[in-house]
């Protein structure tokens, strides 16, 4: 009776113990998580990693409670199913992931590859990198689980601890957190202690060296973080660094977005103007739209005028200089402002390029300070109206679209236009409508998040319903609407105008940084030429002329504000970037919590339903055969953790459970004997169906089970495991 009943309790002690390994393991998981911060923005991928992770490991150890195989498929599998329901539920059949799921989930996954490579940290929370750290979390866990089956556990764990805690510093390099690691191997050294036995149950002799093993730990981790190497010296910064926006063969939209959002400020250049107004500063001009991305144009084709010579003589032109000092700017590619008359000053060879830019095959702009003549052009409002639409046969790239264009771009090209009788009229419209209050809002991390970062047709179509963005959206989407309304528009990029830092000879010196690169709208008017318009809302100020009688027109001298020269710059601080983002990240961690929720109620109960209902079938059969019955003892025994074994005698396992404390030794007499007379006698006729009996001694196992016992003989039913041999870890005590 003692050895049955000391098995019984090492059974309970083990099983106690590797459930509290799971337990710590998890909460220096989720410690470590809060590492991670440095590289992703945001709290709702913390969220939904951590219950991600939470569900796996409850899965992994029901599975090893029950006893049975193959627990890291199976946790595989769950985390699979907890993936497809929390980031593409739209492609289950029900709960049965479909070839669709696999697909979708695979192209998250390479929608993070390219943020991960191309984004610079911290990067935005969007749904594919949310997908990777919650998918990583959940195998993580999925392996400290099969660490924790070796002998050597600790030490297996202390390592895979060590490497995510590792992971972000190498990453962002930024210094480790004395207290996180302190915290986590503080956690590390409770495995250590559950793993050696410290406290009692390893022998007397093992106690000095884990002991040592445990204070040398601790010390390391405190003096780890501290004797460190510096880690920004290895830190790859999400990837790599953005690349240059400006260079021979770089298509300047697709690198804008990431430079915006790069961590630290570099100034480009400064500048003095004689223009009454801190120009833009203009570097490339793209004019071809193919549906996917604006390119940068050739002047191959180009037929349309450019500059003085064809601006109408009765619009109001001046001239003005604008001295241009390069400080940390090294690039093929000219900043000036538009347009440009001449350039004087600079070293090597430079030719001009389409929309009045400059470009260089052999030298950069390193060192460079030149001067730049360009035209203040100030026609006014009734003049603007008076002009005629540009010529489409003139400009006929300038007015190109997709064979595809959303619907969605065109109706509101429309409806914004509606009642406008004049090109002018119209393309005010459309400026307005982008830059409304309350409509549209600037962000350079939404896009990223809800995965409709770019300038393709279809990234218009998606920006113009989730109505937020940045310079490339929105200057994008008022090029693309003004070109399905026949008006000849393209986008330039470069720099919004600067901030003044001093005064240098008797003018405002202005400086340029990489937060200040921007992109614009311009549109084609006959008799002007191309005029800058800022659809951006809070950069600069938006594109107007002079109206007859407006006293607010004029500036303070009498002179018309410049149109090409918005005063304005394009500023990170000056808007909430965050609040569209956190938005997007609001709308997936309801989901997360629910479904994760449900899925972990469900995967504790459901051992419990499924040992229900097959002790219900087999008491539903019991009148045909005592056979069911004895099944369902031997599965009772082994869920309060009794010694089985397949090949027992009904009378060898009787032997087990006999001298089990409280039994009902009569009614298992009785069961005894039916199951021998079914198996072995000619006639096995008995009072009753034995239903009565195996109850009592059901009963009787379960009064005489602790607390902890009956729980776990409830919840976690070893008999689900199958019918394979078991006997409680640890040796037996001798009777």
């Amino acid at each position: 009776m003692l050895r049955a009943e000391a098995s019984t309790q090492r059974a309970v002690r083990t099983a106690r113990d590797t459930w509290f390994d799971h337990v710590v393991i998890g909460v220096a998981l989720a410690a470590l998580l809060s590492g991670f911060r440095s590289i992703i923005a945001g709290n709702d991928w913390w969220v939904t990693t951590i219950l991600v992770a939470a569900l796996t490991g409850l899965a992994c150890a029901v599975l090893r409670a029950v006893g049975l195989r193959w627990v890291a498929p199976i946790a595989i599998v769950v985390e699979l199913l907890a993936l497809a329901w929390i980031f593409v539920p739209e492609t289950l059949m029900v709960v049965v992931p479909t070839f669709d799921t696999f697909r979708e989930l695979g192209n998250l996954a390479s929608a993070a590859q390219e943020i991960i490579i191309e984004e610079q940290a911290p990067v935005a929370a969007a749904e594919p990198v949310v997908l990777v750290m919650a998918s990583s979390f959940g195998l993580l866990v999925i392996v400290a689980d099969v660490l924790l089956q070796r002998r050597h556990a600790a030490s297996g764990i202390g390592l895979l601890l060590l490497a995510v805690f590792a992971t972000p510093a190498l990453i962002s390099g930024d210094t480790p957190s004395v207290w996180l690691f302190v915290v986590v191997a503080a956690l590390w050294l409770l495995i250590l202690r559950s793993r050696t036995g410290l406290g009692g149950s390893v022998a007397r002799g093992q106690r000095g060296p884990a002991l040592v093993l445990a204070t040398a730990a601790l010390a390391a981790s405190v003096a780890f973080p501290i004797i460190s190497p510096d880690v920004s010296a290895v830190a790859t910064s999400w990837g790599k660094p953005p690349p240059a926006v400006f260079g021979r063969g770089i298509n300047p939209m697709l690198e804008l977005g990431q430079n915006l959002r790069r961590n630290g400020t570099t100034t480009a250049l400064t500048y003095t103007t004689g223009l009454p107004d801190a120009p833009y500063l203009k570097v490339a001009t793209l004019r071809d739209f193919s549906g996917k991305t604006w390119k940068p144009g050739s002047a191959g084709g180009y037929r349309a005028r450019e500059g003085a010579d064809m601006i109408d003589p009765r619009i109001k032109v001046n001239k003005e200089s604008t001295t241009i000092t390069i400080r940390q700017l090294r690039t093929t590619m000219l900043p000036v402002p538009y347009p440009l008359e001449k350039v004087t000053g600079l070293e090597g060879n430079w030719d001009p390029g389409l929309g009045l830019t400059m470009t260089s095959r052999t030298d950069n702009t390193r060192g460079q300070k030149y001067s730049v003549t360009s035209l203040d052009i100030q026609p006014t409002a009734n003049q603007m109206r008076a002009l005629p639409a540009g010529s489409e046969l003139l400009l006929k790239l300038e007015t190109d679209l997709p064979d595809k264009v959303p619907a969605i771009i065109g109706d509101t090209a429309r409806r914004v236009t509606e009642g406008a009788t004049n090109q002018y009229d119209q393309v005010i419209a459309l400026q307005d409508h982008l830059r409304q209050t309350g409509s549209f809002t600037y962000s350079e991390t939404a896009p990223v998040a809800d995965g409709y970062d770019g300038n393709g047709i279809d990234v218009i179509a998606e920006f113009l319903e989730k109505k937020s963005g940045y310079c490339v959206h929105f200057s994008s989407a008022m090029a693309v609407m003004a070109r399905t309304l026949g008006i000849p528009s393209r986008i330039a990029v470069g720099y919004a105008p600067g901030s003044v830092v001093g005064v240098k000879d008797g003018q405002n010196q202005y400086e340029a940084t990489s937060d200040d690169l921007h992109a614009w709208t311009e549109i084609y008017f006959e008799g002007v030429g191309w005029i800058n318009f800022e659809p951006t809302p809070s950069v600069g100020s938006p594109t107007s002329f002079r109206e007859p009688g407006s006293p607010t027109s004029e500036t303070d001298d009498g002179e018309v504000p410049s149109t090409n020269n918005p005063s304005v710059r394009e500023q990170d601080g000056s808007v909430d970037t965050a609040a569209p983002a956190a938005s997007t990240a609001e709308r997936t961690a309801p989901r997360t919590a629910l479904v994760t929720t449900v899925a972990l109620v469900a995967l504790l109960g459901l051992p419990a339903l499924l040992r229900s209902a097959r002790r219900r079938w087999r008491l539903s059969r019991a009148g045909a055969s005592v056979e069911p019955l004895w099944r369902e003892l031997e599965d009772t025994a082994r869920d309060y953790g009794l010694p089985f074994s397949p090949t027992d005698t009904p009378r060898g396992f009787i032997s087990h459970l006999g001298g089990r404390d409280g039994i009902d030794r009569e009614a298992l007499e009785r069961l005894l004997l039916r199951v021998e007379r079914s198996r072995f006698a000619r006639s096995a006729a008995m009072d009753g169906d034995g239903t009565y009996d195996l109850r009592a001694v059901v009963a009787s196992l379960a009064g005489g089970a602790s607390r902890a016992e009956r729980w776990r003989a409830v919840a976690l039913p070893r008999s689900l495991a199958g019918r394979r041999a078991y006997v409680p870890s640890g040796p037996l005590t001798a009777t």
